[in-house]
């Protein structure tokens, strides 16, 4: 009875990861006149797609720069350190992690040229700065302060500084590495940013320009281009994951028992409130006042900002936006609670038994979200399997919510698996001695502990689905999501109501990591 929920997990990822997967790399090489490996041969002398790798390896790299010094840098002057409002300043690093990069992309295209290379680097870099901030904080909260007053009293304050951040090294590598991936599988920024006159294009536009292509296609190679070169993009950011993976398990939980002192920041005090400040500023602040001004009338010339042209703005918007805003909600809640159900069995089973599910687990995190969705749409588009169950499940809310599950699935899975490892097997070993079921242990034994964690991935999997663009692109029901309406409403000169609708969603994706503790009456104190 208790296996029931991991083969149920593992049908999940064969059915929605591994089959439509599968099912390309076969496509590429079988063609209408049997095996042939003419696509992989025409790859090889497509001088377009190694210009747009360049571009996107240079893109990563320059982003990444800009994650590490604005998450880093956040981080290590707001743990342990005497900055003038850290507490409050400190969890708000994962904050800008609500906000879509599309919309803050949107927000310095408002004010200033974003048409160029550097533009772009910066939105990406600011967009997945949390992901560095987040960690380079765990691995601060994870260093024994004992150790790093011990290196202080031997060596100095400067000597300490180093030790302490080379302990960090593990974490603060991987959140680069993770926010290099994330940008070299972007399309929506720089696709947005194409239509502001940009010349250059990087390998994920060039994927989706090639899908979009391919009816146009005369042979077997140009039919199959554009899953052929997806495949060693895969490959590679494969590759990043898994060095991504081990670099964050060197870093593991060491039951600190002290944790770092205060250290005094100096006269540089006051100075360094200016990396939070514009950290923040940047990933949150100004979205939220584009749109706001969007909101007020600021797009158009015709009358000055007012407040009666919020509101009319306001009525538009829940004449026009507010069907996809529920539908984006619903997918959301849908996509959070079907990943949670899917991620407690899989976590278990890597934690104890099988190490390699994590990998398999992540495997759809190395996948550009626009590759996954053109696989599940070759997988499942006229499909006879799902014609045999009736109705239009392929361009219904159900197949939307599998595809979104399975994208976010590795951030469920790999949270619940490490808070696995930190439970004791001796807990689990006495229970096994207690005349219960093994449902009855599960429910009451494994469950509880990672009830927190369970809550935390469902946050991020409700979050990241709320601001999901590129596979909203491709999938027929994700189509009609808030994100990608505003994408579009965007182009069509539709501000006003689209800034209201957008001040919606981040409220929303606000309020829920808030609602423990608005409820509980307790302040955050650290980002999770």
């Amino acid at each position: 009875m208790t296996r029931l929920p991991l083969l149920a997990a593992l049908l999940f990822l064969a059915t929605f990861v591994l089959l439509p997967l599968g099912g390309l790399v076969v496509a590429t090489v079988r063609g209408p006149d049997g095996w042939t490996l003419a696509a992989w041969a025409a790859l090889a002398d497509d001088r377009n797609a190694l210009v747009q790798l360049a571009a996107s390896l240079q893109l990563g790299l320059a982003a990444t720069t800009v994650s590490l010094l604005l998450g880093g840098l956040h981080a290590w002057v707001t743990v342990g350190r005497d900055l003038p409002g850290g507490g409050w300043l400190g969890p708000l690093g994962v904050a800008p992690l609500v906000v879509p990069p599309i919309f803050v992309a949107m927000g310095f295209a408002d004010i200033a040229p974003a048409a160029g290379f550097w533009p772009c680097a910066l939105l990406l870099g600011v967009a997945h700065a949390p992901f560095v901030a987040v960690l380079a904080a765990r691995g601060l909260r994870g260093v024994d302060g004992r150790a790093y007053e011990a290196a202080w009293l031997l060596r100095g304050g400067r000597r300490a500084e180093l030790w302490l951040l080379r302990a960090i090294a593990p974490e603060l590598l991987a959140g680069c590495l993770l926010a290099f991936l994330f940008t070299l599988a972007d399309h929506g920024v720089p696709e947005f940013l194409t239509v502001k006159g940009k010349t250059w294009h990087t390998y994920a536009e060039g994927l989706f320009a090639r899908w979009n292509r391919r009816a146009v296609g005369t042979t077997f190679a140009e039919l199959q281009s554009p899953i052929v070169a997806a495949l060693p993009f895969v490959a590679g950011l494969g590759v990043l994951l898994w060095a991504a993976l081990r670099l964050r398990a060197q870093g593991p939980d060491r039951g600190v028992v002290q944790p770092l002192p205060r250290r005094p920041l100096g006269r540089w005090r006051w100075p360094a409130l200016l990396a939070p400040t514009t950290y923040l500023a940047a990933g949150i602040a100004l979205p939220v006042v584009v749109l706001a001004r969007w909101a007020l009338g600021s797009a158009q010339r015709l009358e000055p900002m007012s407040l009666s042209f919020a509101r009319q703005s306001f009525h538009k918007a829940i004449d026009q936006g507010l069907p996809d805003l529920l539908h984006s909600l619903w997918l959301a809640l849908g996509t959070a609670l079907l990943v949670v159900l899917l991620a407690l069995p899989l976590a278990r089973a890597a934690a104890r038994r099988q190490p390699l599910l994590d990998l398999l687990c992540a495997l759809p995190a190395a996948l550009p979200a626009i590759l996954l969705g053109i696989a599940l749409v070759r997988a499942f588009h006229d499909s006879p399997l799902l014609r045999s169950f009736g109705g239009d499940f392929y361009a219904g809310w159900g197949f939307a919510v599998c595809g979104y599950a399975a994208r976010f699935l590795p951030f469920a899975a790999l949270t619940l698996s490490a808070q696995v490892r930190r439970q004791p097997v001796a807990a689990e070993e006495a229970g096994l001695l207690v005349a219960r079921p093994p449902w009855a242990r599960a429910v009451r034994l494994h469950l509880p502990p990672l009830l927190p964690a369970a809550w935390t991935a469902a946050v991020v999997v409700f979050v990241l689905a709320l601001r999901e663009l590129d596979l909203a692109v491709v999938l027929p029901a994700a189509n009609a999501t808030a994100v990608r309406r505003l994408a579009n409403a965007v182009h069509f000169q539709h501000e006003d109501w689209s800034g209201v609708i957008a001040l919606l969603l981040l409220a929303i994706a606000v309020l829920v990591p808030l609602l423990p503790s608005l409820l509980a009456g307790r302040r955050l104190r650290s980002l999770s």
